[in-house]
């Protein structure tokens, strides 16, 4: 993996709370931000930060730019999705 992905970003991680999930591979609790470096079973969520098409606009902290329309960069991605 060349960026720096975290377990919420993996399609085998089900958060329960803002801060906590369950890793569905080892059955094991994990923090969302936690580091999915090393980890054999990462699967790249298809999220709207990953697409060709999303843009971070200037002054906007924490959502980003889709065709026009705002939209929070953890979103799960459209039909129109175009993978990095």
């Amino acid at each position: 993996m060349s960026k720096e992905y975290t377990c919420n970003d993996c399609q085998k991680c089900a958060p329960f709370d803002v801060f906590k999930g369950t890793c569905e591979h080892s059955q094991q609790r994990v923090l969302l931000e936690a580091s999915a470096l090393g980890c054999i079973s990462f699967a790249r969520k298809n999220q709207c930060k990953f697409c060709q098409q999303y843009c971070v606009k200037s002054g906007t902290e924490f959502v980003g730019q889709c065709q026009e329309k705002m939209v929070y960069p953890t979103l799960i991605a459209c039909e129109k999705f175009q993978p990095l």
